[in-house]
């Protein structure tokens, strides 16, 4: 368990995402995470994570309140995403973007904007 937290807080230095199906930039969330067979939310680590992409490639990563500054680029295949600590590299599969590591898998997911907001 601790292994998987300290994988999504390294994570989060330097997440971003893009959706295969829709336009590069927008809100993101960890949506689960599945590790040695079980899938969890991030709610049962206390955890609320949010990601903002800019057009422009750069953008933020918001961890119970804590905001970094993060670039990606998609490769069309994959988003790389440079942050503080380096590079990661994430598949793009629809609208999700997944990251495995070890056994360790993270979902992020696109914020849905609500149509009916003015």
């Amino acid at each position: 368990m601790k292994r998987i937290l300290a994988l999504l807080l390294c994570a989060l230095l330097f997440l971003g995402l893009v959706g295969c199906s829709r336009a590069a930039g927008g809100s993101y969330f960890l949506d689960y995470i599945t590790a040695d067979g079980y899938r969890m939310k991030p709610s049962l680590f206390s955890m609320n994570v949010t990601l903002e992409l800019e057009e422009d490639g750069v953008g933020t990563a918001n961890y119970n309140g804590t905001v970094l500054d993060i670039t990606w680029t998609d490769t069309g295949k994959a988003v790389i995403v440079t942050g503080p600590n380096g590079e990661l590299e994430f598949n793009k599969d629809g609208k999700k973007l997944i990251l495995h590591d070890e056994g360790t898998i993270l979902y992020f997911s696109p914020v849905e904007e609500d149509e009916n907001e003015d």
